[in-house]
């Protein structure tokens, strides 16, 4: 369950017209083609992680620059990004590991033995002063010397907030014990859901003051852990939060990356949103129809990608970009791709949306 890598190398776009690919393979797919490791040294060390984007860069450009992905000289990314997931469960006691070959993650569930009285007086600003934090901070004095004013931490600069919805933080925290929690304590799970957004606002106001930059002013929300909900535990428990929060800014997003078709109303429901990314198997025209000012962003299902043929993904292309022909914009959102992922179906990927809007 993630959100895309906001900036991460190999993440890129191509536009055309209302329509644009936006893509992200995985760290094995580089692994297995061009031999790039990853590892601590990947998210510790900036000028380690500039090499590595280059080759990514590079090797896109060879399998795909005809579609206008990649360069033959790319430029690193001057902003150092990891899950806000990650981050927030690092800050209450995860353990952070980053494997060679994929993403880095955080084990464990921090709050799986706490009582809802206990996380009401977890010190949100503890959280922002946590030494993950501080490492954080550190890396963005090293990112200055190499960029200069470019240099950035979570997009932050923009104005732009990234969080891993409340709920889907907690699921993590707490993991199973959760859903009890919902169902027989809503009070009590609705309190741990705001702890978990005072804590994002603590670390997120530190990293502002910090970089000297304003408070953002625009909120993405990635529920990843939505979709294995009732739409009416959804509305109970979880929609409030949600709503508060979006409310509070000048414009909002939202990612729910599993099939979401029962919760498609309830989303409509959010304050009006820029654009929402849903999975695969969610009413893509149910959702244009519900929300018809919002862009929209499918997920592109990475097993088809992966397994189809290149026919197979051409149908797919098309099926997405019919079901969603009526929003006032679309972005195809080809994340997550594993290192088993063709490449002959991603040039399949670009060339039917060029075919389509040329």
């Amino acid at each position: 369950m993630s959100m895309r890598q906001m900036n991460k190398p190999g993440t890129v776009q191509m536009a055309g017209n209302r329509l644009q690919i936006s893509l992200n393979l995985m760290p094995a797919f580089f692994s297995k083609h061009i031999g790039t490791s990853y590892g601590d040294r990947y998210y510790f060390d900036p000028a380690y992680r500039a090499e590595v984007e280059r080759a990514e860069g590079r090797y896109l450009f060879e399998i795909l620059g005809q579609f206008g992905v990649g360069n033959k000289e790319p430029r690193p990314s001057s902003n150092l990004f990891i899950q806000p997931i990650d981050l927030v469960k690092a800050t209450q006691g995860a353990e952070i590991y980053c494997p060679p070959d994929a993403t880095l993650e955080t084990h464990g569930h921090p709050w799986a033995a706490k009582s809802p009285d206990e996380i009401r007086r977890i010190p949100a600003a503890d959280a922002a002063r946590h030494p993950v934090v501080d490492t954080v901070l550190k890396q963005y004095a090293e990112l200055s010397l190499l960029y200069g004013e470019d240099a950035d931490i979570f997009g932050i600069k923009s104005g732009r907030m990234g969080i891993h919805a409340p709920f889907t933080t907690a699921h993590q925290l707490m993991g199973e014990e959760l859903f009890f929690l919902m169902v027989d304590n809503p009070e009590a799970a609705g309190a741990v859901f705001l702890k978990i957004w005072e804590i994002y606002r603590a670390v997120y106001s530190r990293l502002a003051s910090e970089l000297r930059v304003p408070s953002p002013v625009r909120i993405h929300m990635g529920d990843c852990s939505a979709c294995m909900l009732s739409e009416e535990l959804y509305r109970s428990s979880v929609l409030p939060v949600n709503r508060k929060i979006a409310g509070d800014f000048q414009t909002a997003s939202y990612h729910s990356c599993g099939g979401s078709t029962h919760l498609i109303s309830a989303f409509s429901e959010l304050p009006p949103l820029t654009h929402i990314e849903l999975g695969p198997g969610t009413d893509l025209a149910r959702a244009v129809q519900l929300m018809p000012k919002t862009a929209m962003s499918p997920l592109v299902d990475p097993v088809i990608i992966r397994n189809g043929k290149p026919k197979e993904v051409e149908s797919l292309v098309e099926s997405l970009t019919s079901e969603t022909s009526n929003a006032p914009a679309v972005t195809l959102c080809a994340w997550s791709l594993d290192m088993e992922t063709p490449v002959e179906n991603l040039q399949a990927l670009y060339g039917t949306l060029e075919e389509g809007i040329t």
